[in-house]
């Protein structure tokens, strides 16, 4: 199955969104880190998960998916103004933040 990575914008709005909408998305199978080839897992930045899915149709699905459960949670509405979702391939990266695999 390809991976994919997504990079989104969640609208400001109190109360802040954003750790319901992580609890969620990590309930869709998106993730924080990334599995480097020297098997360390690196924090991705902020706003930016890693997935993997059976298709891109499937990654975009689960982002909304996280997003919909998001606002029934919290019981408002929850506006993602911009997103990206892309396959992820060859790549290089670095974080200040690392975990043994």
């Amino acid at each position: 199955m390809p991976t994919y990575l997504a990079s989104y914008d969640l609208k400001e709005t109190r109360p802040d969104p954003h750790p319901t909408f992580l609890k969620q998305a990590a309930a869709q199978g998106w993730k924080l880190w990334i599995l480097g080839s020297n098997n360390v897992r690196y924090r991705l930045p902020n706003t930016t998960l890693v997935g993997t899915f059976d298709s891109l149709a499937v990654a975009e699905a689960r982002l909304e998916a996280a997003r919909l459960a998001t606002e029934n949670e919290m019981g408002g509405n929850v506006t993602t103004s911009k997103w990206i979702v892309a396959e992820y391939g060859p790549a290089r990266f670095n974080s200040d933040e690392r975990q043994s695999a």
